[in-house]
């Protein structure tokens, strides 16, 4: 005879490599597990996946709309309306307790940061259990949000333009090299062969850029290696290759408007070179700079010149001074007069992933000079890359895969702008009187994240620099609501110093916000948390409870049939290898308290022996023993009380 431990949780235990014909056979609670699973990982695109498959069959199911959005919201629909979360806010609000995390996540993915740090706050306020991860994780969100809404703020003199079609494309297009006087564009491209890239070739006539042609004869790249320079104003263009075929930098020469097929360019230079990435050659192709796994695993940036003296290429160096850190550094380009070195990079002072960064040479020292961020529009919370500047000094070209693009990657252009200050006073429209504390934000048409904002002083009046010669959005808001909007064209300074624009706006009626801290309800609280989750930082509790354990009767003897759940209990400690555990066993009051405080301590520590001998360290687990002191129900009843309080806990320790 057995005792059976009475099933309180729903131990996952599908297999998460089935092909695609498996999974369609998944029971709706197996693949709402399944799909659960791949979001909590925040694997969001396979996450998506299977949500709309269950929607398919089930679309009304409440739970599997609501992950799905968050998943939605932070991968392929950023951006888009958030009209769907007031409802969620009536129901997930109260009943998720990371309603707000995501939320924090959502707002912070698309620029509004001061939306993002409220809820990241908010959740942070909560009086519930968390994680020390996720807590921590939320901390430093929290952080790079309120610094991101400044960094955003404190605009420079850049005005960008995304490219637009038929440059750009639904996928990524990165790596321009502009010549013949701007005339014509050379850049990599997945449109045609994804994940592949392949190299096109643009012109531009009196009406704009023309359909742009691949060219297939220069091969394939990744979007590790798919970078291009284009030297001279001939068309010269160098690339690097790493294939099966070659490996190093090869150049094609220009014919007509066709490429040949690419030649090395210096098997010298193939030999002492390490390129892993992108790279930059100068004017006089006498100088490589490029980016090399470092000894610590992380991308630098290193150089190798040619000696005409000798024929021969220097073995590469780091770049002397400040330019490489314990992070990665890539994708350099120097300026034309050699006294600015540009890269990317996802250093600390970077404001999202890979930021651009420009150091100045010091010619008393020989080095490079501690980099500086070259600040918003030019970057943003995502991924800058490929930055190039012309000759002027005043603008230039790079890649970024930010909020509001075409495709995955974009190419952009910037500029620098001159600015012209508007002033004016804001006036209620029913009483004509001034209004202060109004929050005016100008949005340029071309690029409308970038934010020009300014507040009503005291008297109502106002005043900004904003571009000169600029077509802008005015977005007006009083207690954080949006009052008035209207578009402007700016003056230019030639004409004016300075010009003046008033706003009649209709004050918004007051309309309550809802206290983030206080929805959620606490009762809601998970006692126990599924076992597959015991090792992610979302667990909503701390202890699992392991069901389907079966030991023979009055003794510590595991019996076979408990070898399913036991094996899932060892798969999530060996796939979170820092966690710690408790093996806490329980008896109902049947017999005597010294012999039910002996049998489970002695049935934690069988299950402990069973993990030692499947490989897991047993400095990772405690076993105590609670015999009958800790009951979840009443001993009187059998099926809703004894089974019950007779039980394996696991609780986390770390």
């Amino acid at each position: 005879m057995k005792h059976v431990f009475w099933v309180l949780i729903c131990i996952t235990t599908v297999a998460f490599g089935q092909n695609d014909k498996v999974e369609k056979k998944l029971s709706k609670k197996k693949l709402i597990e399944r799909a659960d699973y791949y979001f909590f990982k925040e694997d969001f695109p396979k996450a998506l996946e299977l949500y709309d498959e269950i929607l398919n069959n089930y679309p009304k199911n409440h739970y599997v709309q609501y992950h799905r959005y968050v998943a939605y919201q932070l991968t392929d629909g950023r951006g888009e309306s958030l009209d769907a979360l007031k409802e969620y806010e009536a129901n997930e609000g109260k009943t998720d307790k990371f309603y707000n995390y995501w939320l924090g996540r959502i707002h912070y993915n698309r620029y509004e940061f001061d939306i993002s740090a409220k809820h990241f706050q908010a959740f942070l306020d909560l009086d519930i259990y968390k994680t020390r991860e996720i807590t921590k994780e939320t901390e430093d969100r929290l952080k790079q949000a309120k610094e991101a809404e400044k960094f955003y703020l404190n605009t420079t003199d850049f005005e960008i333009v995304n490219m637009g079609t038929p440059i750009n494309s639904p996928l990524d297009d990165v790596s321009p090299a502009f010549f013949s006087d701007h005339s014509e564009l050379l850049f990599a491209s997945s449109r045609s062969n994804a994940p592949s890239f392949n190299i096109y070739h643009a012109t531009k006539s009196s009406v704009g850029w023309n359909a742009p042609t691949e060219l297939k004869q220069l091969g394939e790249f990744t979007l590790d290696n798919a970078k291009i320079e284009v030297v001279n104003n001939d068309g010269r263009l160098f690339m690097y290759k790493d294939d099966e075929s070659a490996k190093g930098l090869f150049f094609s020469q220009p014919s007509g408007d066709q490429w040949g097929s690419p030649v090395e360019f210096d098997t010298k230079l193939g030999t002492q070179a390490r390129i892993e990435s992108h790279f930059f050659i100068d004017d006089a192709e006498t100088t490589v700079y490029f980016s090399s796994k470092s000894e610590k695993g992380n991308l630098d940036l290193y150089q190798s010149i040619y000696n005409p003296k000798s024929g021969q290429w220097s073995a590469p160096v780091a770049v002397p001074g400040l330019v490489n850190s314990n992070y990665d550094e890539d994708s350099p380009f120097l300026s034309h007069d050699g006294q600015t070195l540009y890269f990317s990079s996802n250093n600390p002072a970077s404001i999202g992933g890979y930021d651009v960064f420009k150091s100045e040479w010091d010619a008393q020292s020989y080095q490079w000079k501690k980099p500086v961020n070259m600040g918003f529009p030019i970057n943003s919370t995502d991924d800058e890359i490929n930055f190039q500047l012309n000759e002027d000094n005043i603008s230039g070209f790079f890649s970024s895969n930010r909020l509001r693009g075409i495709g995955g990657f974009d190419i952009y252009y910037f500029h620098k702008q001159g600015k012209v200050l508007v002033e004016g006073f804001i006036y209620d429209n029913a009483t004509a009187s001034t209004l202060a504390n109004v929050r005016i934000d100008f949005h340029p048409i071309n690029y409308d994240d970038e934010i020009f904002r300014t507040y009503s002083k005291s008297d109502g009046s106002f005043e900004m620099e904003i571009f000169t010669e600029e077509e802008f959005n005015v977005k007006l808001f009083m207690n954080n609501q949006l009052a008035h909007t209207a578009r402007i064209l700016s003056d230019h300074p030639e004409h004016n110093k300075s010009f003046e624009r008033d706003f009649h706006i209709d004050i918004p009626e007051h309309v309550e916000e809802t206290d983030f801290k206080t929805l959620y309800d606490k009762n809601s609280e998970q006692k126990y948390e599924k076992m597959d989750m015991l090792g992610s930082k979302f667990r909503a509790g701390e202890k699992a409870m392991l069901n389907n354990i079966y030991f023979d009767i009055h003794s510590a003897h595991l019996t076979s049939d408990s070898y399913e759940v036991l094996g899932e209990l060892h798969d999530m400690l060996e796939d979170t290898p820092t966690l710690d555990i408790e093996i806490g066993g329980h008896t109902d009051n049947t017999g005597t308290l010294e012999g039910n405080m002996k049998l489970s301590l002695a049935r934690a520590n069988a299950v402990r022996d069973y993990l030692i001998q499947k490989g897991i360290d047993p400095k990772r687990m405690v076993c105590k023993g609670y015999g009958p002191t800790q009951p979840l129900a009443s001993n009187d009843d059998e099926v809703n009380g004894r089974e019950l309080n007779r039980r394996i806990e696991i609780r986390v320790l770390n």
